[in-house]
């Protein structure tokens, strides 16, 4: 970036330092804008040619910068290649202009830049220093050479955090970014390449998001009292990529999310989700792990994301600690390739129930799992609009493309499902008074459809190809379960060129009250295969 783009138009020296530089104001106003202090490295003696040591230039102008009266001031560091022996402690307000300059370090520091270290006075709630941004920068942590555990940037207990344009390289064993107890933070169009993992004794698993969401709980996520469990709020992460382009480094295990679970007896105030969270238009290239993990997040967005060759999870929504989630919407994302996990999953413990939750217009092909959506202990969950194809169990077991279980009042509507190595769509344990209706389901190897939970409607839903697995007891639609009061009515099923499974419609032994009616099942040897209890099935075609 260039330095006169900052001086604006009359800054001028400050203080016998002579190393700060004042921006003119704007245009007149009734609130006059206090000018802003620009402290150039260079000028403190950073040389940048990435062979002289420049932590005690970055130390003078950052402990200057942190005394300006209000805060507000800028360390600019103008392109270079500057080796660092220490962390960047920024103060309230202060900003770091780094584009097109190179930071790394030179031994097992702490982070490169954060807002607290210890020593300082303990801070509660939002009330540490905050209104920080740092935009542009390579921030190379050397982590295949400076093994020790240490993240990039750690914001913690404050308010307002803006990373912008930044390239965060071989972290050890941690974290790009950790957002801890903070809120209004912003990251933005940001490249995250690579952890190094360490060789020998392998890493602990799922543990190493590019951007950590954590409360502050313990010493354990963050030395940084007051641990008074105050949880993160106002997140955006848009336009960033993850990516692992060294051999020397592993993929993070997820571009964002948390690993964290209250222990038990964990006091209220340990147990509040994070807020208002948006994940929005990144991608993941690839991950260890998941491509988001949305742990114990309410009221939040993960939208438009493409997410390839996520090892377990493409987006895994959950609780670990039995907090119950509301408000969360995932639409529009793309999911290529997802792990033993499956494609999208959204869950809870037993101790949990989610509400309100919306899959929606999604792209998920080529699960090598058990799921390509799955939705768990969700009251009200909405499904629809998605497409899946191509799902298949790792081991050769029942897959399915949309399953829910626990589940009630749930909506199943407008997917689209093809070529999935199982059932196109079940409803399953206690997911009672589901609605599944016009959706289309092409080739699945056992059942269209299957439901094994009581008061169900199944309707207009179009079915090709159901049972080309050949397996017995494979139907179009399935009823289950011992379920009671399901309606199938509207429906088309056709079998399809590879065969048939064993009748356009299957109801199981220990059902009841199964009303099948509507139906357009031309072309099965058998339309209607009932073995259930008080049946009403009349007005079908075949």
């Amino acid at each position: 970036m260039d330095r006169r783009a900052l001086m604006l138009a009359a800054g001028g020296l400050l203080g016998g330092a002579g190393a700060a530089q004042v921006l003119a104001a704007g245009p007149a106003a009734a609130e006059p804008v206090p000018p802003t202090v620009v402290f150039d490295v260079r000028e403190h003696g950073a040389v940048g040619d990435g062979v002289a040591d420049d932590t005690a230039a970055f130390r003078h102008a950052l402990t200057l910068a942190r005394a300006v009266p209000g805060g507000g001031a800028t360390l600019l560091v103008p392109p270079g290649s500057y080796a660092l022996g220490e962390s960047l402690l920024l103060g309230p307000g202060m900003t770091v202009q780094a584009h097109g300059a190179r930071l790394f370090r030179t031994g097992n520091t702490s982070a490169l830049i954060k807002n607290y270290t210890g020593g300082m006075p303990e801070v509660a709630a939002y009330e540490g220093a905050g209104n920080i941004s740092v935009f542009g920068g390579t921030w190379d942590m050397r982590g295949s050479q400076f093994t020790s555990t240490c993240p990039a940037f750690v914001f913690t207990h404050a308010d307002g955090f803006t990373v912008r344009d930044v390239t965060v390289l071989d972290v050890p064993r941690a974290h790009a970014i950790e957002l801890n107890a903070v809120r209004r933070s912003r990251i933005v169009d940001c490249l995250f390449d690579g952890v190094y993992a360490g060789t020998g004794t392998p890493a602990v698993p799922n543990r190493l998001e590019a951007v950590q969401i954590t409360a502050a709980t313990s010493a354990a996520n963050l030395p940084a009292p007051a641990f008074d469990g105050t949880p993160c709020a106002d997140v955006l992460i848009t336009g960033c990529v993850m990516r692992n382009s060294r051999s020397t480094n592993a993929p993070y295990d997820a571009l964002c999310g948390d690993h964290y679970v209250a222990p038990a007896g964990a006091p209220a105030a340990h147990r509040r989700p994070h807020r208002n969270i948006r994940v929005l238009a990144n991608r993941v290239e690839s991950s260890g792990a998941y491509g988001v993990r949305a742990t114990d997040w309410a009221q939040s967005v993960i939208a438009d994301n493409t997410i390839e060759a996520a090892a377990i999870t493409g987006i895994y929504v959950s609780s670990g600690s039995g907090i119950p989630l509301a408000d969360i919407s995932v639409t529009g994302n793309t999911i290529l390739g997802a792990g033993s996990g499956g494609g999208i999953v959204v869950s809870n413990t037993s101790a949990g129930q989610n509400s309100s939750v919306a899959v929606s217009g999604n792209l998920v092909r080529a699960t090598d799992g058990e799921t390509g959506i799955y939705v768990s202990r969700t009251d009200g969950a909405t499904i629809t609009g998605n497409v899946v194809a191509t799902t298949r169990h790792p081991s050769g077991g029942n897959c399915q493309g949309i399953q829910i279980q626990r589940s009630p009042h749930a909506l199943i509507t407008g997917n689209h499902l093809s070529a999935v190595e199982g059932d196109g769509i079940g409803v399953d344990t206690e997911s009672t008074d589901a609605l599944i209706a016009q959706n289309t389901v092409l080739g699945a190897t056992r059942n269209g459809i299957s439901v094994a939970s009581s008061e169900a409607a199944v309707r207009d839903n179009r079915i090709t190809g159901a049972g080309t697995g050949g397996d017995a007891g494979s139907y179009a639609i399935r009823i289950g379960g011992n379920a009671v009061n399901v309606s199938v009515r509207g429906n088309v099923a056709r079998v399809g060129q590879d065969g048939g499974a064993e009748a356009g419609i299957g109801v199981m032994a220990g059902s009841q009250g199964a009303w099948v009616t509507g139906n357009d099942l031309r072309g099965w040897g058998t339309a209607v295969r009932d073995r259930g209890t008080g049946t009403v099935a009349d007005g079908n075609l075949g």
